[in-house]
């Protein structure tokens, strides 16, 4: 009677190492090309944006403005039109504002027509695929506790935000901070102030009407005003989303709509956040508190889950990669639009 003979261990053990083998060389191939299928969405979508910029800017005479102060609505909302996001943008509520008619007299006046009130939950409560890196891990609790009412709403974070600058949130032409933490002196980091070189996306929350466009002797902004060129001043970039209580992403909300280069992209110096900050939680990107008189005003770096960099929309609409590693100064020059920065486009 004739044996069979079957696998022995030692050579089973074998083919099991060789298939371990050939998975960890293959494993790192699939997870790049998956990260340049994201990459390439993310570069789609900032690029949908520069577009809806654009046809604003045709439409209007003028670039959407950053924010309509704290609460009123940002950039995102103005676009949303020219973004085959029409019935999204017609049900926000555009009434309230900071301006005199929210005074002492009556502060919870505009409460329903904030970014969480009544009028606009509706909104605010949708995701648009269009502003969402999928590189990004979304921010999954999205839920944002007003004390003005007692009420929880659910908003949505992002992942795209707006240039504002190389300085702070406010614009400021300089801002002291602290120079670190075993040195702690306060030092002046310079930049020139968008709101005086022509910022592309100003804040009209104080404005006097509730127009979508500044009142007369605020200043408003076309694609002319962009001396340093289209293809040279940055509009918009990206953010990673807060995890868990985290502010950051929140798009909805004027401070955190916004990013400066005051921080290099992905820096590992930390966000000054007017709001929630939470370094606890894993994933998040360093950040703080303001506190007065070391970080008077906020600020956000620009930042990204894509491996090296960040992606940006140029003011032509096209999109670049910019690494890590750009200068700082190539960096900030990129973020004013009337600074007369003489830019090679071989330096980033």
């Amino acid at each position: 009677m004739r044996r069979r003979r079957g696998f022995t261990l030692i050579e089973l053990l074998v083919v099991i190492a060789i298939i371990a083998v050939l998975i960890a060389l293959l494993l790192p191939a699939v997870q790049s090309a998956r990260e340049a299928a994201r990459r390439a969405q993310c570069v789609n979508n900032l690029k949908q944006i520069g577009l809806a910029v654009h046809n604003y800017e045709s439409t209007n005479g003028s670039l959407p403005p950053g924010r309509k102060g704290c609460c009123w609505g940002t950039w995102m909302l103005f676009i949303l039109p020219y973004a085959e996001q029409t019935t999204l943008y017609n049900a926000f509520n555009f009434m309230g504002n900071n301006g005199p008619s929210t005074s002492a007299a009556d502060p919870t006046f505009d409460v329903p027509f904030r970014y969480f009130g009544q009028a606009n939950v509706t909104v605010t409560s949708s995701r648009v695929n269009n502003f969402l890196c999928p590189s990004d891990t979304p921010n999954t609790s999205s839920v944002v506790t007003r004390s003005q009412n007692g009420v929880t709403w659910v908003c949505t974070f992002h992942n795209y935000v707006a240039n504002f600058g190389n300085t702070t949130v406010a614009q400021q032409a300089a801002e002291p901070m602290n120079a670190s933490a075993s040195a702690p002196g306060v030092v002046l980091f310079g930049g020139a102030p968008f709101s005086d070189i022509g910022c592309p996306k100003v804040d009209i929350g104080n404005a006097a009407s509730y127009a979508f466009t500044p009142s007369a002797g605020l200043a408003i902004y076309g694609l002319n005003s962009i001396l340093d060129g289209t293809s040279n001043t940055m509009f918009n970039s990206e953010v990673r989303q807060g995890q868990g209580s985290d502010y950051r992403g929140f798009t909805w909300w004027g401070d955190a709509t916004s990013y400066s280069a005051l921080l290099a992209p992905n820096s590992s110096s930390p966000d000054v956040i007017n709001g929630l900050c939470n370094n606890n939680q894993l994933g998040n990107p360093p950040c703080t508190t303001i506190s007065s008189p070391a970080r008077p005003t906020p600020y956000y770096g620009a930042r990204s889950r894509h491996p090296g960099g960040v992606n940006v929309t140029m003011g032509d609409a096209s999109v670049r990669f910019i690494k890590n590693s750009i200068s700082l100064n190539i960096w900030r020059a990129l973020a004013t639009s009337k600074g007369g920065e003489i830019v090679s486009s071989d330096a980033y």
